[in-house]
């Protein structure tokens, strides 16, 4: 049994291959990570392809240090040794970033989900890109440094942003709590600097896709709400693919009207946005003006660790105004499974509980049937794990297999290098 890290998986490739030789190698390479160690009889088995075309396939994946050599194993079926493959940890690190208002937290791991250091670094966001990346950048050289891997190489970095990132070009939004951030190209910015592909998303879409993807296909699709400084969502399909939308705000949920709060002015300029009725900044709004003196969003976390019954009812409150928006999320995209992450959920069952208690009595019971709304599985690493599933994905996607095999004096750039 291995940690949280190592236990989430990949997304299960097509085993219908296309005629693209990236694309075959990409399976293959898929299949394998997601196997542990897979013996070629069942890449064999998986893809349907001959024996001589696995083995062509297998030759540039090894030859490119992207898989090694696991040594032979008996099979059950005739018990003779057969030749395993793995990921090959060695071949270079995976960097993994999930940015939040005030602080950033990166892992460096290896290609087969491997943890080699994480730290934690508080900053101030109104900063601007450039300061808070190059500080990024610069503790991710120093951690190379304390583990011995000045010149290892990045095979892809994945960086979460805590507002709205366009997922096509990887450029950041208007972000309502980030000033200076708008416009800001993340993904270029990221690809030139470690030399390498890089993937920026949405940070709540990161976290969905880490909890999606420690579960049981059983148990999508998936939609998870993280309660914060804002109201965030993501949602995985049926098939396990995190949906973006046309141009990556699906899952932005914190700026859907709630119902009844239309005086409430939101950050985006807007009103009666769920993030300004519903996060924890609101719920910390409401306690001050209920208790009669001012309430900082950490001060009422300590209160409710604490159980204080005014802050308790107050949080309850707000959590049945975000039970009921839920629940007309639950009739549009029936999830299988409902997640609800945040650091207010975390020290009390109270927000949970009746945010179930609003959904069930509010969605339609076809869309509540077989629906679960529970605790994130992953905590407050979901979102450095799904960053580090998104990173290895790209690796291993046909564009990531074509770059990592092409031949010396191609010109072919990292994703998002221009």
């Amino acid at each position: 049994m291995g940690s949280l890290w190592t236990e989430v998986q990949l997304l299960e490739p097509d085993h219908q291959l296309s005629p693209s030789a990236h694309a075959a190698r990409s399976t293959i390479a898929r299949i394998i990570a997601n196997g542990g160690e897979v013996s070629r009889r069942e890449i064999i088995a998986s893809t349907g392809l001959a024996r001589s075309t696995i083995d062509g396939h297998l030759d540039v994946l090894l030859g490119a240090g992207l898989i090694e050599d696991a040594g032979t194993s008996i099979q059950p079926a005739r018990g003779r040794p057969a030749q395993s493959f793995k990921i090959n940890p060695r071949r270079g690190v995976v960097l993994v970033a999930d940015i939040a208002i005030d602080s950033f937290r990166i892992a460096v791991t290896t290609p087969d989900k491997q943890v080699l250091g994480r730290r934690t670094v508080w900053i101030d966001i109104s900063h601007g890109p450039v300061e808070v990346v190059e500080l990024m950048a610069s503790t991710f050289d120093e951690m190379l440094d304390e583990l011995g891997m000045p010149n290892a190489e990045p095979l892809a970095i994945s960086v979460g942003i805590p507002g709205p990132v366009d997922s096509r070009r990887g450029i950041v939004v208007r972000p309502p709590l980030m000033p200076g951030w708008d416009g800001f190209e993340a993904c270029k910015f990221m690809a030139e600097r470690f030399n390498c592909d890089a993937v920026v998303d949405n940070d709540v879409n990161l976290k969905s896709l880490g909890e999606a993807r420690a579960l049981s296909g059983d148990k999508l699709p998936l939609l998870l709400i993280n309660i914060d400084r804002r109201i965030g969502g993501g949602f995985i399909s049926e098939s396990g693919l995190l949906l973006h939308g046309a141009d990556g705000s699906a899952g932005d949920i914190g700026h859907v009207r709630a119902s009844g709060s239309s005086d409430v002015i939101c950050s985006c300029g807007n009103r009666g946005c769920l993030s300004a009725v519903a996060s924890v900044d609101a719920m910390a709004m409401r306690l001050g003006e209920v208790t009669g003196r001012s309430v900082t969003p950490r001060e009422l976390i300590d209160q409710l660790s604490r159980g204080d019954g005014t802050t308790v009812s107050v949080v309850k409150e707000v959590a049945a105004v975000l039970g009921s928006a839920i629940a007309d999320l639950v009739n549009f995209c029936n999830p299988a499974r409902v997640v609800i992450g945040g650091e207010v959920t975390l020290c009390t069952d109270d927000v949970l509980s009746q945010i179930r208690s609003v959904v069930y009595q509010q969605a339609q019971p076809l869309a509540t049937r077989n629906l679960s709304i529970v605790h994130t599985e992953l905590g407050d690493e979901a979102g450095l794990i799904g960053g580090m599933v998104s990173a290895i994905e790209q690796v291993l996607s046909p564009r990531g297999i074509q770059y990592h095999t092409r031949p010396p004096g191609s010109d072919m750039k990292p994703l998002g290098k221009s």
